[in-house]
């Protein structure tokens, strides 16, 4: 999908992006944006009620998201909050933030699932959210082809870093043979030819609608 058809398919879940943001986003930048949406309608789908705001209070105007990594505490962007009948739990949905990993070194999520009391505390004490708190995760690769076997490791890395169960890949492009050969078997997941509308992205919506439901459960 080129900037273009990528702006439309976020505008459409998302609603309007703030212009600044419109203007300065690359694809990859808005792919993530798209996977954000999709992980919104997961969360839907889990049965939430999701909110884009900047402060946690009044809803989004226009939507405005982080072109690269940062502090979850740090700066005025958009995330979903979803909230859930007859529980008091949330959870919040997040683009390029830090979280910790089991070896104690902060790690980037392109779209991060984090309890929203993980979240309230990364905010309150100015430290990156934990594992522990981290519900999902997607990292996000908008190339014209495959990645190659030196992302798929890096993948699984990062995955035994957050949670093999919790890490998902997501790419437009069709897997190489040897990348899929590799993530096959592993908990975590890889999905190929995800563009917005796919039947990879109903896959994807799927995996995070039932990842959300297990936390709700637990």
């Amino acid at each position: 999908m080129n900037k273009d058809e990528l702006i439309k398919a976020v505008e459409r879940v998302l609603g309007r992006l703030d212009p600044v943001y419109h203007t300065g986003a690359n694809e990859s930048d808005l792919y993530e944006a798209a996977l954000l949406g999709i992980s919104a309608n997961a969360a839907v789908a889990a049965g939430g009620t999701c909110m884009l705001t900047e402060n946690g209070r009044a809803r989004s105007s226009h939507v405005r998201f982080r072109r690269s990594p940062g502090n979850l505490w740090n700066g005025s962007f958009t995330y979903g909050l979803v909230s859930f009948p007859d529980t008091s739990a949330q959870l919040e949905i997040h683009l390029g933030v830090y979280v910790v990993g089991v070896s104690g070194v902060p790690h980037e999520c392109d779209v991060a699932l984090l309890d929203h009391d993980e979240a309230q505390r990364s905010r309150s004490g100015a430290v990156h959210p934990r594992r522990t708190g981290l519900i999902g995760s997607v990292e996000a690769k908008h190339y014209a082809a495959s990645p190659g076997i030196g992302i798929g490791r890096g993948f699984l890395g990062l995955a035994s870093e957050l949670g093999t169960k919790k890490c998902s890949l997501a790419f437009p492009a069709k897997s190489s043979g040897p990348l899929s050969t590799l993530i096959a078997r592993k908990s975590s997941e890889c999905f190929d030819e995800m563009i917005p509308g796919s039947p990879a992205a109903v896959r994807l919506r799927s995996h995070l609608d039932q990842a959300i439901r297990n936390w709700l459960a637990g």
